[in-house]
């Protein structure tokens, strides 16, 4: 795929040129993320000379592992400042931004970045999970009671969504953002709330897992034979999912909120099996709890098999950003510019 995407890069791409220190790590097209940043307001020099007077790589850099790769940074975590910072001097309204991308893959360590950026910039930005809005620890044991994978969130369900839609009520009206706080290690690594965040912000960005995903039309089963899932869907898990699309329904009011969404996709969903596994084990290893064994197995199980997966690969974004399983950015560009690997 890299030999692929190299030989690509040389017979289409003339419009500019990496520097040499960052050439050797970014292998994505430069043809559609250069219409990408066209549509953000800037030609690419112009674009990568701002952001290196800004501090460039070295911008908020203890937020990002030092491990981080280049193409992260300039591939993802600059074009989507640079789409902050088109709307930041409206000072007339307030801007609701989305990002979207499967568990593990990394975007919560982006928005941890993306709000210590900002920061340093002086600009009236913060970042949400939808994970921040889970019911409180009863409330959240009795929605998820029953459903086959035994885990204890994650679906869609599990969140009050009239809470998030009275924040982003008061925020528009007030300019003041009260968020609550959600901690994954509470309870054994059941998680609960562990306070109230109070901000305000100008842009608000907000993350999760399947931000901007809508009810499937079709058939259930019929989009389940798309899933490639080793075992196939079983009759509970077939007519829980079914329970899931109605779920869904009720975040509709708040996707429509989002002005701009930007789609982290893999080019392989079970890529966000690792991912996970890899999550939950560093989360153990900095906190002493979080899921393990049996219980991680499960909550796996049911991110692949709870939504149909052609509905979280087929958002309707803005931007894509693809990524592989090593989370190395293959392409980013406009929704409409997509390409298919």
């Amino acid at each position: 795929m890299d030999d692929l995407l190299d030989n690509t890069k040389k017979d289409i791409n003339k419009a500019f040129l990496w520097p040499s220190l960052l050439n050797k790590e970014i292998i994505f097209p430069e043809n559609n993320f250069e219409s990408l940043l066209r549509e953000l307001g800037f030609e690419f020099n112009d674009w990568f000379n701002y952001w290196q007077k800004q501090g460039g790589d070295k911008l908020a850099l203890s937020y990002w592992s030092s491990s981080t790769k280049k193409d992260w940074i300039w591939g993802l975590g600059f074009p989507f400042l640079t789409e902050i910072k088109r709307f930041i001097s409206k000072k007339e309204e307030l801007i609701l931004l989305g990002i979207s991308a499967l568990p593990g893959c990394g975007k919560s360590s982006l928005g941890k970045w993306l709000e210590a950026s900002t920061k340093e910039l002086n600009w009236p930005v913060n970042v949400i999970s939808l994970d921040d809005f889970y019911l409180p620890g009863k409330e959240l044991d009795h929605a998820m009671f029953g459903n086959p994978w035994d885990v204890p969130r994650g679906l869609p369900g599990s969140h009050s969504i009239d809470l998030l839609q009275e924040t982003l009520e008061k925020w528009r009206a007030t300019g003041i953002l009260k968020a609550p706080q959600f901690d994954k290690a509470l309870r054994n690594g059941l998680g609960d709330r562990s306070g109230w965040k109070i901000s305000n912000p100008r842009v608000l960005v907000i993350e999760g897992w399947f931000l901007g995903c809508s009810p499937m039309t079709k058939s259930i089963n019929q989009n389940a034979a798309l899933d490639k899932l080793e075992p196939y869907l079983s009759n509970i898990e077939s007519s829980y999912r079914e329970k899931v699309q109605k779920s869904l329904k009720e975040y509709l009011p708040i996707w429509d909120q989002i002005l701009r969404l930007w789609h982290i996709k893999p080019i392989d969903f079970h890529s966000t099996s690792k991912w996970k596994i890899e999550q939950e084990n560093e989360m153990y290893k900095l906190r002493g709890s979080s899921l393990r064994g049996k219980s991680l197995a499960s909550f796996v199980r049911m991110i692949q098999a709870a939504i149909p997966q052609y509905s979280l690969m087929n958002l309707e974004s803005n931007v894509v950003v693809k990524i592989n399983q090593s989370r190395k950015i293959l392409w980013v560009g406009n929704k409409e510019d997509e390409i298919n690997f």
